[in-house]
């Protein structure tokens, strides 16, 4: 992996992730429902999962893809309805989203972090979106890294198995 790689990807966990811990802190004080509390702590905690992260990868601890790996995963799907909406995004966003009725793509694009989550909000269209920016990251990590080798134990192949 080039340097420049490295430092792309770190910088992206790191900052977003950063942005992320202050949206969220800012929405949890603004918010009196203890259940939306709850929400914004699981994604303050992803997001200082990302900072993390990120800093371990820009350390250059290759053991840190793992959790970036799955970091930049739970970035890539995002979904609507009218019983539990999701979006998570970090550092940058690009989203497709289609929603099924009535009929409609969209997309939409953003340098920044978001999250968004709903539950029981009736009226709100089904849909499903792919964040194509960290569907991009975590298919790159991957192949990158070999499928995960890092993690200081051989890689097992088909072969390996039967013996």
């Amino acid at each position: 992996m080039e340097l420049w790689q490295r430092r792309g990807i770190g910088i992206l966990s790191i900052g977003g992730g950063a942005i992320g811990v202050a949206a969220g802190l800012q929405l949890i004080l603004s918010r009196s429902n203890p259940i939306e509390w709850i929400f914004c702590l699981a994604f303050i905690a992803i997001y200082a999962w990302g900072v993390w992260s990120g800093t371990k990868f820009l350390e250059g601890d290759d053991r840190a893809l793992r959790p970036l790996l799955k970091y930049w995963a739970l970035q890539v799907p995002t979904f609507g309805s009218p019983i539990l909406g999701y979006l998570l995004a970090s550092g940058f966003n690009a989203t497709v989203t289609y929603q099924f009725w009535p009929s409609r793509i969209s997309g939409n694009m953003m340098l920044g972090s978001s999250f968004n989550y709903s539950l029981m909000q009736e009226g709100t269209p089904w849909s499903i979106g792919v964040n194509l920016f960290a569907l991009v990251v975590t298919v790159w990590l991957y192949r990158v890294f070999g499928g995960l080798a890092p993690d200081n134990s051989p890689k097992q192949t088909a072969q390996s198995l039967c013996d």
